[in-house]
């Protein structure tokens, strides 16, 4: 399952990153999104539905660049190998056993919590940079 947040007004928020560059606007956005899904993270494991712990305590955020060169970023909400085979059987059921769903309800419960904290990041790391850049006369 692939959840795409798009957040629609952030033009000067885009420009003032592009202004301060890739790497700061990079760590910043990596800082953010890594904000936004250990709320998320954190809701799950409080949902996860506990036998042994395991698959609670497998739970994990990555952090990935898009593509070489880019500065794209993406941060995935997921299970460490082994329990990652297994993990979508209590997301959705199988024939013999019912669903019993923790990633997408942790998703709708915290996604605004999930946006503030991304714009708590975002805010502080534009502020940190802004007393870097020159004054525009």
């Amino acid at each position: 399952m692939k959840v795409v947040w798009s957040i629609e007004g952030a033009a000067e928020i885009e420009k003032f990153l592009i202004d301060i560059g890739p790497r700061p606007a990079a760590r910043a956005g990596n800082r953010a999104l890594r904000a936004a899904a250990r709320v998320i993270m954190e809701e799950a494991k409080r949902l996860v539905p506990v036998d042994t712990g395991e698959l609670r305590d497998s739970l994990a955020i990555v952090t990935k660049r898009q593509n070489s060169g880019s500065h794209t970023l993406s941060v995935d909400i997921g299970f460490r190998k082994p329990t990652s085979r297994r993990a979508h059987f209590a997301e959705f059921g199988t024939v013999n056993h019912a669903a019993k769903p923790f990633m997408r309800p942790a998703m709708d419960n915290k996604q605004g919590e999930a946006i503030d904290a991304m714009s708590k990041i975002l805010s502080e790391a534009i502020a940190k940079e802004a007393v870097k850049l020159p004054k525009k006369r």
